[in-house]
């Protein structure tokens, strides 16, 4: 998929020990400045996970105009963000499915599912993933849901879903039933899923 002349979203999750946040988050700070005054950047929002024993205890989501403005934007020899001490794994990304959600939603948490899926397998993913879709929209405390594909074919992670419940009771509700299991037993494929709020944008 060639994205270089599209919108795509930068999704970054990131390793950071507990105990590093302060340092973490004044580091990413210095590299969204930076990015913030560069040609073709629009947003971008960090998500710190609900639990201390996410995976990814922190996800940086950002939108840019297209993947050319986004790697002449790092590409430069001054940006700081190459110098962040912590284990990231970066993607340029495009929505391929949305729930968008309703007009004055609460804002909720957000569920952040990262899928190691083979370059062969966006088919059967893609369809087993759009299962679960269909059950959890109708569950209590559903708000939204964006799925995105990665423009490369070996990206550490090459589906995530991003997700909007009402509430972490809402969401676990949710996945705990029985119908829920039946469909997410389609996806054959490794999860990494933890709950999210913003901290910073």
């Amino acid at each position: 998929m060639d994205g270089s002349s599209r919108p795509v979203v930068l999704i970054n999750l990131f390793e950071v020990p507990t105990g590093a946040d302060e340092g973490f988050i004044a580091a990413w700070e210095r590299a969204r400045d930076f990015l913030a005054a560069q040609e073709g950047y629009r947003s971008t929002a960090l998500h710190q996970s609900l639990g201390p024993d996410a995976e990814f205890r922190f996800v940086n989501v950002a939108e840019w105009a297209s993947a050319a403005a986004f790697q002449a934007a790092t590409g430069q020899p001054d940006f700081p963000g190459r110098d962040m001490p912590f284990p990231a794994y970066p993607g340029l990304y495009q929505v391929v499915a949305e729930d968008r959600p309703p007009a004055g939603d609460p804002g909720g948490v957000v569920l952040i599912n990262a899928f190691e899926v083979p370059a062969d397998g966006d088919d059967a993913f893609v369809a087993a993933w759009e299962q679960t879709r269909q059950f959890l929209r109708d569950q209590p405390g559903y708000l939204a849901t964006w799925l995105h594909r990665s423009l490369s074919l070996d990206a550490d992670f090459r589906f995530i879903n991003i997700g909007r419940y009402e509430s972490p009771q809402a969401f676990q509700a949710a996945v705990g039933q029985p119908g829920f299991r039946e469909a997410a037993a389609a996806i054959q494929h490794r999860a990494h899923p933890s709950l999210y709020r913003v901290v910073r944008r």
